[in-house]
């Protein structure tokens, strides 16, 4: 970055885990000034300035400043956000993290991981709704990049005109094992190998755990450097490949890759030339598809090989798997009866359907049946 070039002004929403990680990786770079909106002062205030002292270690005083703000309140957010006017705001707020079912007993966490991802839909549509409602009311001109459940909460805003422009991980997570897994199948280098993955958080969540799932709705695109004819992979030797030998750390540990997604996006974003990366829900599609940035722009990669309106059916499809059978026009969902039966089993919890209205409503209920059931595992 030309040191005369003003810095933008990066806020992150949401002082946990997620924000810290991309603050591990963005702060030594010192290319951009951080804003932290938190809820609680005490824990933001640490979290800053422990990315403010850890910068200071290897030779960078970076500027990063604490806000305070609950969510609920619309019109707080809306002046820190008139006060602030970042360029990029990266919401990593939810009111339950995905990871925290992970923590459960093996066996348990299995059971319940059953019910997918889509039934746990309130508890991060809820405050990326007030995120963007206060964006709107700001006035402000500003990318959002969302990286509560984006595959769905994008394209539910966007029905309300709300969508954020952007989310980050989920289909991302899975592209650089899948690169590594093709190029060991047809042994060349992970950099002589390009990726256009069309998924959703469901396919994304089952590969690394289970290989190819069954039924599976997605679309591998893939070509090597300097041999347009190379022999075409069976998806199952890929994706096992990706099982198998690429398995990771998950959980807490895992989310510095989606960190690192939402690094690609923040600086494919300030680039001055296209960067291709993968995202979820960008423009307000539902699932994830791969994405050019550049200056601010965002532009969704279609092709003959896979026009718009295949990427989104295919992800529609894949969309039920994870528990939403149907996004409506005014923002409600349906949930996928059959992953909701295992919600009813497990947790005692079940809906139909829900409203944005309701949205609010049943996170507190889920989250206080979810608790009962945390101590009752234990």
């Amino acid at each position: 970055m030309n040191p005369q070039t003003p810095k933008k002004k990066l806020l992150l929403v949401g002082a946990g885990n997620l924000c810290l990680q991309i603050l591990k990786i963005l702060g030594p770079k010192n290319a951009f000034e951080f804003v932290v909106l938190g809820r609680n002062e005490e824990s933001t205030l640490r979290l800053c300035n422990l990315v403010a002292l850890s910068c200071a270690q290897l030779g960078h005083d970076i500027a990063i400043k604490p806000v305070i703000a609950d969510l609920t309140d619309v019109n707080k957010v809306t002046r820190i956000l008139r006060e602030e006017a970042p360029d990029m705001l990266v919401n990593c707020a939810s009111l339950q993290s995905w990871r925290v079912i992970t923590g459960l007993p093996k066996r348990v966490f299995e059971q319940l991981d059953q019910a997918q991802f889509g039934p746990w839909l309130p508890m991060h549509l809820t405050l990326m709704q007030y995120v963007m409602q206060a964006v709107k009311a700001s006035g402000i001109v500003t990318t959002t990049i969302n990286a509560a459940f984006p595959d769905a909460v994008n394209p539910i805003l966007a029905r309300l005109g709300l969508a954020p422009d952007i989310g980050v991980g989920n289909v991302a997570n899975l592209i650089p094992a899948v690169r590594f897994a093709i190029a060991r199948r047809l042994e060349c280098a992970p950099a002589d190998v390009q990726v256009q993955l069309y998924a959703q958080h469901y396919f994304s969540h089952y590969v690394p755990r289970g290989g190819l799932p069954p039924r599976a709705s997605y679309r591998l695109l893939y070509e090597q450097r300097g041999r347009p004819e190379a022999a075409r992979l069976p998806a199952e030797a890929i994706f096992s490949t990706v099982k198998t030998d690429f398995r990771r750390l998950g959980g807490v540990d895992g989310q510095f890759l989606t960190a690192c997604s939402a690094v690609t996006v923040i600086e494919g974003l300030c680039s001055a030339t296209p960067v291709l990366v993968h995202a979820p829900g960008p423009l307000g599609l539902p699932g994830g598809y791969p994405v050019w940035l550049h200056n601010g722009q965002i532009k969704v990669q279609f092709s003959d090989a896979c026009p718009q309106d295949e990427a989104v059916r295919i992800n529609s499809i894949c969309q039920s798997h994870d528990g939403i059978d149907e996004i409506h026009c005014d923002g409600s969902v349906t949930f996928n009866p059959h992953c909701m039966a295992v919600m009813q089993a497990m947790l005692g919890y079940s809906k139909k359907t829900m409203s944005i209205e309701q949205s609010a409503e049943f996170a507190h209920e889920l989250a206080s049946k979810y608790q009962s059931f945390q101590h009752s595992t234990w």
